[in-house]
């Protein structure tokens, strides 16, 4: 009676019963075990997953990093057009407060702070895509800006309570 055994499946191993007990089975698996690398880039994975909401302006500022480089290597004149758009949040906000005035001290410096940051990062990405975003002072800049906006998604997510429905 020939086994036919395949290389990629697991070998098992049938030890005779032993005294008033049930079979011993070993498994003889054909792949190694994950490294600690491995793992720890799994687990970090998963992590990520689990906070990708808590992360957010993160992921949009790596993504824009990858943008502006691709940009910047195709077409660097396109910074002149982005330049005029750093102004842009200045008049929404200026339309906004005429139309909506803010009602408590809260509320204007949370506009003024989201205002100075998206003005921030628009002059960033019209100045990344005319230098290039790997110059040490537009990369710092770029650090300062992602760290300043994580910080005030945080804050904000921590002040803001959401209620869920129950179903």
């Amino acid at each position: 009676m020939s086994r036919r055994i395949r290389p990629s499946a697991a070998s098992t191993v049938r030890i005779p019963r032993q005294r008033g007990g049930r079979p011993v089975i070993v498994v003889l698996s054909s792949e190694q075990a994950p490294s600690l690398s491995s793992r720890a880039a799994l687990a970090l994975g998963r992590w990520v997953w689990k906070h990708r909401r808590h992360w957010a302006p993160t992921g949009l500022a790596a993504s824009l990093l990858v943008v502006t480089g691709v940009v910047h290597l195709i077409e660097p004149r396109t910074a002149w057009a982005l330049a005029p758009l750093a102004l842009t949040p200045l008049g929404v906000w200026a339309w906004i407060a005429r139309r909506r005035p803010a009602t408590s001290r809260a509320a204007k410096t949370w506009r003024a702070l989201i205002v100075a940051a998206v003005m921030a990062a628009a002059g960033w990405i019209a100045v990344a895509v005319w230098f290039g975003p790997a110059r040490p002072a537009v990369a710092l800049a770029w650090a300062v800006l992602t760290l300043a906006v994580q910080v005030a998604w945080l804050v904000a997510g921590s002040l803001t309570t959401t209620v869920k429905e129950s179903r």
